[in-house]
């Protein structure tokens, strides 16, 4: 009986491994099974009853990839081996365990457990003989699909006797059978636990052309230029600064020179009156100057016939030249001497000529004028004021003129 135990366990597994095929499936967590199956039932042999063929029908949910849960209903139709041959149905109801150990490969061994109900019913009577077992198996998985593998079952059941009559051993209250089953296993729904693998293609070699060399030549070095710089950071460059060296802030133009908006000649940085018009004369601020009075001063001296001395008579007006002189020192003073038309007119012009030096000497020697600044110049008798042939009017031309004029 032992031999024939062993025999059976083992013979799932030898079947599976000349088995060929490719691995599609897992135990997948969560999912449901149904397993319909068909095999062989060896009844204990203390039975009087033949051995035969067995079907089955199992229902389970695998809790992970290992463990699973599994209930199953076999049925073996066989007969009594006395004389009379009656027919009997032998039906196994059980719940037990599997225990997958490589739930991810395409043979899967594992080994179950569990127990049951056994029940006898012989065609013959009214009542049924119930007996409870209990069973330990092994068994393997072969995966032919994602959610399709074949199965091969082995089982070996305890069956407890509730009652020795019938039996041919006195010695035991247990009986023992064995199944060996197969069948396909059929999941539904679950998680899989193995990543999706993607397709790889393979990449073809490619063999690079040659490629031809380039000479290469030798960098030449570039001569530094020495950028243009601004030295008086005005923001015109010192080749086109026309004015280097100004002061820092200062505006310029685009020569690089004091800027002056009104052209007064005055820088902007400079100049109080950057609004001057076009053309006015400015002070060194820049502003317009005021307008100077325009003066002059001119003085007669009156002469006797043929007379060419200074008098006292003469002073009173030569005091105003003074005067006058001391608010403007920068003007010339010409004096011009004139005579009436009696005489030859050389002597004439030679008489107007010392009028003219007499009034120059008494300025320099009395008044203390500077010679350089003192011109004298005599007419004769040309350019008279009145006419010669008036006896009273006629003293009007023996005359010496003083002008003092810018």
């Amino acid at each position: 009986m032992n031999h024939s135990i062993f025999k059976l366990l083992l013979l799932p597994i030898v079947c599976s491994l000349l088995m060929v095929g490719h691995a599609m499936a897992e135990v997948r967590a969560g999912a449901f099974t149904v397993t319909p199956m068909a095999g062989y039932h060896v009844i204990d042999g203390g039975m009087d009853l033949d051995n035969s063929a067995a079907y089955g029908l199992g229902l389970g949910y695998n809790v992970s990839p290992e463990w699973a849960v599994e209930a199953d209903l076999r049925y073996t139709p066989t007969e009594t081996d006395s004389g009379n041959s009656d027919d009997l149905d032998i039906w196994t109801i059980s719940i037990g365990g599997l225990y997958h150990f490589n739930p991810e490969a395409v043979l899967n061994p594992y080994v179950s457990f569990g127990a049951g109900l056994m029940v006898y019913d012989l065609d013959n009577t009214s009542s049924d003989d119930e007996d409870a077992f209990g069973y330990y198996g092994a068994g393997i998985k072969y995966s032919l699909s994602e959610s399709t593998d074949f199965r091969l079952d082995a089982r070996h059941i305890l069956d407890y006797r509730s009652d020795n009559s019938g039996s041919t051993h006195d010695d035991s209250d247990w009986r023992h059978h064995l199944q060996a089953m197969a069948g396909f296993t059929f999941q539904f729904g679950g998680t899989s636990a193995i990543p999706v693998k993607q397709e790889q293609y393979p990449v073809p070699e490619l063999t690079p052309e040659p490629v031809a060399k380039k000479e290469v030549k030798a960098p030449v070095a570039k001569k530094k230029v020495k950028a243009p710089v601004d030295s008086d950071h005005d923001g015109v460059l010192d080749p086109q600064d026309e004015c280097l060296g100004t002061a820092p802030g200062v505006r310029v133009d685009k020569d690089g020179c004091p800027a002056d908006t009104d052209g007064d000649g005055v820088a902007d940085y400079q100049d109080a009156c950057v609004d001057t018009p076009k053309g006015a004369k400015v002070d060194q601020n820049g502003c317009p100057e005021a307008a100077e009075e325009v003066a002059d001063l001119t003085i007669n001296l009156l002469f006797g016939f043929d007379k060419d001395q200074v008098t006292p008579f003469h002073y009173s007006e030569l005091r105003k030249v003074v005067a006058f002189a001391d608010l403007y020192p920068a003007y010339p003073v010409i004096i011009e001497g004139y005579a009436d038309d009696r005489g030859p007119t050389e002597y004439n012009q030679d008489l107007s000529q010392r009028r003219a030096d007499n009034v120059r000497k008494a300025l320099i020697k009395k008044y203390g004028f500077s010679a350089s600044h003192i011109s004298a110049v005599g007419f004769g008798e040309v350019q008279p004021l009145a006419g010669n042939d008036i006896v009273d009017e006629r003293s009007n031309n023996r005359r010496v003129v003083i002008n003092l004029r810018p």
